[in-house]
């Protein structure tokens, strides 16, 4: 049983990765279905109880079968890697204090970076009369889903929703063709390369100062203009120095053979230095998106028109002013607050940021590490 470590059975490998996750979420769900059968759901009725318990029998029954994978799974997994290290000559590795120390020092700093998360999703499903007395941390005391309601019923959100997918789909790619062109010219024989390197240089350090820059963009009619999220996020200095080192890695070999074949440095660019060079795309990708995705301060500024307000704008006026709750009945206002519906709207925000992360995962990593290098 090598299907772990061989590439002989990659297709049943994955298919088996991928009934482990269907696994791990059936016995997620069965978690969140016990914990909805013993709390109080508001506004909830006799027969919304009633099909919560229809499903945790479901369930139940379901997380029999996918603890039996599970532990199928794992017993071949710890047996192939037995066999895979068996016959080895492993050195007896000596374990030091720096290590504990340093493996309990990242624990309790990855906690720290995922709290902050729960504690929101826990606000965001907690009824805001109950969420105000304290005491919710890991879970909510009264389950709602009312602030989620309230926050996809405000027209609003779906405005600054489009302005920012728009904003961060169309800036990113061309963020990424221009700035990789650039890349693509340092990294070769340019004339004058070393004068525009330190033009570039020059640029990171020194800045002419908002009011300049706020007159250079009315001068030039980008206020109040959809385009000010694109133009000035176009080209990154410090981008174009990553790419252009993981440019330099690919062999120049390559590009005497595409001249020899008659292709010009635009073909040379486009098939063949981008193609190889996925790890660092991906990695300025993700930066250049979630920049986009999280930038309000260019709104605040440079934009009059509520028409152009984006996802992170809208939060924050929303959690400012509380523009959340105008309107609502004052019944329903006896039980929710504007933290917890602010809450809920920052869950939805951060859900396509979380959803774009792992199609990049497997990229970052080497891509991040161009960075080390000297340009």
């Amino acid at each position: 049983m090598t299907i772990f470590y061989t590439d002989k059975y990659p297709v049943l490998k994955k298919a088996l990765q991928i009934i482990l996750y269907v696994c791990f979420a059936v016995l997620l769900f069965e978690l969140i279905l016990i914990y909805l059968n013993s709390v109080k759901i508001d506004n909830a009725t006799v027969k919304t109880y009633q099909r919560v318990e229809t499903l945790l029998i479901i369930f139940s029954v379901l997380s029999g079968f996918a603890l039996t994978f599970v532990a199928f799974y794992y017993f071949i997994y710890f047996q192939d890697k037995k066999e895979f290290f068996q016959g080895r000559n492993k050195k007896k590795t000596k374990v030091y204090a720096f290590d504990v120390i340093n493996y309990i020092f990242l624990g309790a700093f990855c906690l720290c970076c995922i709290y902050p998360i729960i504690y929101v999703l826990v606000g965001s499903f907690s009824q805001g009369a109950d969420y105000e007395k304290g005491g919710v941390y890991f879970i909510p005391r009264i389950f709602t889903f009312q602030n989620y309601s309230i926050v996809l019923d405000k027209p609003d959100l779906w405005s600054s929703y489009g302005v920012t997918i728009a904003r961060t789909v169309i800036g990113t790619l061309t963020a990424l063709a221009f700035t990789s062109i650039v890349a693509y010219a340092m990294s070769r024989d340019l004339k004058g390369k070393k004068i525009f390197y330190w033009i570039n240089i020059f640029t990171m350090f020194f800045g002419g100062g908002l009011v300049p820059y706020f007159l250079i963009i009315k001068l030039i009619g980008l206020y109040d203009n959809f385009l000010v999220y694109i133009i000035p996020g176009i080209y990154s200095v410090y981008n174009m120095i990553v790419i252009s080192s993981f440019f330099r890695q690919i062999s120049n070999e390559i590009h005497e053979a595409a001249i020899v074949d008659g292709a010009n440095e635009f073909r040379i660019w486009w098939q063949i230095y981008m193609p190889l060079s996925t790890p660092v795309l991906a990695t300025v990708a993700l930066w250049l998106a979630v920049g986009h995705w999280n930038s309000y301060f260019d709104t605040m500024i440079y934009t009059s028109s509520s028409e152009l307000h984006t996802l992170q704008y809208f939060l924050l006026e929303a959690i400012q002013t509380s523009t959340l709750t105008e309107g609502l009945p004052p019944t329903m206002m006896e039980k929710i607050t504007s933290k917890t519906i602010s809450l809920a709207a920052i869950i939805i925000s951060v859900i396509p940021v979380l959803m774009f992360f792992p199609f990049v995962r497997k990229n970052f990593q080497s891509g991040i590490m161009v960075g080390s290098l000297k340009g």
